[in-house]
């Protein structure tokens, strides 16, 4: 982890008549609008004196150091603990997470703390699995009645049941309404909705799980309640399929693989900044995960020092950040990192996250594949095509 001290902590236009119709469908715009702000009370504090951080990381050998809980409490609002987290120290996922959630939240109280809750696969890690385990008729079966495991390992969750959702929605509750989280990252959803599914479970189940996977977002906003963070995973873009914030009941959506994976071409990133965009407009959150060009699953890349990786990611950060910056609404926020257990980079810090940016002065401008920006201490510029790009900092 790098840490410096001297750091600071931061946290188609047209005109026509206008009838009756049309006074209705703008009310209720401006309702809508409305009625998304004032529920912003309850989401993590933001401002544009940098850029806006958000963390996302899992710690197996136990809870952060002091160092560590200081570093993070000093620099962001708001922070995903993933599965897995300080299992070793306190046995569970739902232990570990809780114990760090009030680690962290005492050093912030502002914090914004989420509980890394898988939506669809089953990770033994959390005392939840012991229950899921002696229920057979919850495992989600292919049509040929065989077990659906994910590489022949995780077992699926049949969310076409009720007692599967009440099972998985009162696991939620127990870290948000009973625990000390603020909120539940609901991950996989671009698995579960996956049309590829629809061959492998067949029609009716593959039916019944989307509609089951609906009902589950309503299900666990009725058990966190209206102040409670749902976090879903998420936007994406890939050659083949676009998913934009599709479950409006949520608060806030992760673009995961952005730039990167199978979502490195110019028109799906272009994809996932407008949906940022749109979101955030909308009144959601966004969290941008991006890439240095290299992931945990490289293992060519992994097996370089520490002092290497740490200088591709610095080499390699302006790209993803002017892309960031040139579609960043208010409540969106940048990840940069190479996975999701802290050693892959997830403590890094860059001096670029220490300088003065201000407010956005305009709208992202776009000519073809070109992106452009102005914020008060800042101008922004990148090319998707040929992935270059400049920050001006002044």
């Amino acid at each position: 982890m790098t840490i410096n001290p001297n750091s600071s902590s931061s946290l188609p236009n047209g005109t026509g008549i206008i009838t009756s119709l049309t006074l209705s469908m703008v009310f209720h715009a401006i309702l809508i609008v409305s009625v998304g702000h004032a529920n912003e009370t309850h989401y993590p504090e933001f401002n544009w004196d940098s850029v806006p951080i958000a963390f996302h990381f899992g710690k197996s050998q136990g809870l952060l150091t002091e160092e560590e809980a200081k570093f993070v409490a000093s620099r962001a609002n708001f922070v995903c603990l993933e599965k897995g987290h300080a299992i070793q120290s306190h046995g569970s996922t739902e232990a570990g997470i809780e114990a760090e959630a009030k680690q962290l939240k005492a050093l912030n109280p502002k914090m914004k703390v989420i509980f890394y809750w898988n939506t669809f696969l089953d990770y033994s890690m959390y005392d939840a699995h012991q229950e899921y385990a002696r229920h057979p008729e919850w495992w989600l079966k292919t049509n040929r009645g065989e077990l659906d495991r994910k590489k022949g390992r995780l077992m699926r969750y049949d969310l076409s049941r009720a007692d599967v959702r009440g099972w998985w929605t009162n696991v939620a509750a127990n870290a948000v309404v009973a625990g000390s989280c603020d909120g539940v990252f609901m991950d996989a959803l671009p698995q579960i909705t996956s049309p590829a599914n629809r061959k492998l479970w067949g029609d009716e189940k593959f039916d019944a799980v989307q509609q089951g996977l609906q009902d589950l977002v309503q299900e666990t906003r009725q058990a966190i309640g209206e102040d409670g963070l749902i976090v879903f995973n998420g936007i994406r873009s890939t050659p083949g399929r676009h998913l934009g914030f599709d479950f409006p009941q949520a608060d806030a959506a992760m673009i995961e693989h952005f730039g990167h994976f199978h979502s490195a071409s110019k028109e799906t990133m272009l994809q996932d900044l407008l949906a940022m965009q749109k979101a955030a407009k909308a009144g959601k959150i966004v969290v941008l995960k991006s890439w240095p060009g290299f992931s945990f699953t490289d293992e060519e890349s992994m097996r370089k020092p520490l002092a290497e990786k740490r200088k591709m990611a610095q080499e390699n950060l302006t790209f993803p950040l002017a892309c960031f910056l040139a579609a960043a609404e208010k409540n969106c926020y940048f990840i940069y990192n190479w996975g999701y257990r802290l050693e892959n980079g997830c403590l890094e810090w860059y001096p670029e996250f220490d300088k003065r940016l201000g407010e956005p002065l305009e709208e992202m401008s776009r000519d073809g594949w070109k992106l452009s920006r102005e914020y008060q201490h800042a101008s922004v510029w990148v090319d998707l095509q040929s992935k270059e790009a400049n920050i001006v900092w002044r």
